[in-house]
């Protein structure tokens, strides 16, 4: 309130200063009829606006900017955060948000729900944010599980996406055998499959074709993620280990690396349209594995 008084004792001497002048410039005109009534109209003005400010300071109290700052730090807040997949791609915003309005945690603060670059749809997860803890633990405890667009939804505890990236976080085991990586957080212009391999080949042997990235069909845009399978699990668990730490860098953006476990798509197609398996066959098949890696070898 000290900052508000002076504040306005600044503006009462400013405004004071203004009327004596205009005094003066009436005395010297000798006209002082229109002049009269317009300072007259200026200092209503001006009072006005003071009493209007002094109104807003007080119903405000000087609460205005902790508020802000206290809703900053709930958006920033892992406690106040769910993380949510599963979200149907037919799903907008407003689907999403009235679904947890209508399950009872009514103080949705903000979602962050990632969207396709062509389309505009969403891309089935993100982040929703809570006003109180109270509700972020209803939807972890009551809502997970529950169909939205007859999809179920998987609800989860939000992660430090960041830790990863400075090494804070261990990296889970690696599955027996498994000599793919799941690579996310790629650049989405300027690089191909030539490029990841240059990058990921300090880690060990990749077979041939083994750099997978996913596009676009339509615009043949990246998607910003994509597979790389390498001739040993070693490769694959040096490739995880150096991401953990921060070590894989394309074009600026820190790569995050997780071992995969699941079936590539027989769509999966090749930067010029045509259908990778035609040409490298299926990894799941261990004839034709075998082949690919003799041929790289």
């Amino acid at each position: 309130m000290a900052v508000d008084e002076t504040n306005n004792s600044d503006h009462e001497e400013t405004c004071h200063k203004e009327d004596e002048q205009d005094d003066a410039n009436i005395d010297k005109e000798g006209n002082s009829g229109e002049q009269e009534s317009n300072k007259r109209k200026r200092k209503r003005k001006r009072k006005k606006k003071s009493s209007n400010d002094a109104e807003n300071a007080s119903a405000t109290g000087g609460t205005s900017g902790d508020s802000l700052a206290n809703n900053q730090d709930k958006v920033n807040s892992l406690e106040h955060t769910v993380y949510v997949e599963g979200i149907s791609f037919t799903c907008t915003e407003d689907d999403v948000k009235e679904f947890f309005l209508s399950n009872g945690c009514e103080d949705v603060l903000q979602l962050r729900l990632p969207t396709w670059q062509d389309s505009g749809r969403l891309r089935g997860y993100g982040h929703v944010v809570f006003d109180t803890v109270v509700s972020r633990n209803k939807a972890l405890k009551e809502l997970n599980g529950r169909h939205l667009n007859n999809r179920y939804l998987t609800i989860q505890e939000a992660k430090d996406r960041g830790n990863s990236s400075r090494g804070t976080n261990k990296p889970r085991q690696q599955p027996e055998g498994c000599r793919t990586v799941f690579v996310r957080n790629l650049p989405y212009q300027g690089i191909n499959e030539k490029d990841v391999e240059e990058v990921f080949q300090t880690c060990g042997k990749i077979i041939q074709g083994g750099v997978r990235l996913t596009r676009n069909y339509q615009t043949k845009e990246l998607k910003g993620f994509g597979y790389i399978e390498f001739k040993n699990p070693e490769g694959a668990f040096a490739a995880v280990h150096r991401a953990a730490k921060g070590g894989i860098v394309i074009k600026g953006r820190t790569c995050q690396v997780d071992y995969d476990e699941g079936k590539m798509k027989g769509s999966f197609r090749k930067a010029d349209g045509s259908f990778w398996q035609k040409e490298y066959g299926s990894v799941y098949d261990e004839n034709k594995s075998r082949k690919r890696i003799k041929k790289s070898s």
